[in-house]
């Protein structure tokens, strides 16, 4: 059984170390750039459709007005504020009394607007108006 298995292996090996492989015939190929092509009428020429990538706008967040957001006053309720500018985008479980609304948007795939409004409340009144973050808002209006 060993010298089968062994003349199994070696067999192949042997063969393939051989010169008896035929040659492949060495074949000119013409060359074709000395060819001139007819021209062909202007109204059979096709004319490709320009291709344009579709680029969607994308709005994530909550929407804010300018006008709502100036409405917003110290010592107003939770309700209020839910009615004045709506629910917040980030509702955190370990920070309650915090509503964030946070918006980003991508207008024709370039232009970026964002921007965060952060609300602070104690007692379930509004104690902190954190409005550092709507430069986005004001820049997006102005134009």
């Amino acid at each position: 059984m060993k010298r089968l298995t062994l003349l199994v292996l070696i067999l192949p090996l042997l063969t393939g170390c051989g010169v008896s492989m035929p040659k492949m015939p060495s074949i000119s190929m013409p060359d074709f750039s000395k060819v001139s092509m007819p021209s062909w009428p202007s109204f059979l020429t096709p004319s490709w459709p320009s291709i344009d990538v579709h680029k969607p706008t994308i709005i994530q967040g909550s929407v804010l007005e300018i006008e709502a957001v100036g409405q917003l006053q110290l010592g107003m309720s939770k309700v209020t504020v839910m009615d004045l500018i709506g629910s917040p985008s980030v509702s955190d479980p370990f920070h309650e009394d915090q509503w964030d609304y946070i918006h980003h948007s991508t207008i024709d795939g370039e232009e970026v607007i964002h921007y965060r409004l952060t609300l602070i409340f104690v007692d379930n009144l509004l104690s902190i108006i954190d409005d550092s973050g709507l430069g986005g808002l004001f820049n997006n209006t102005e134009q």
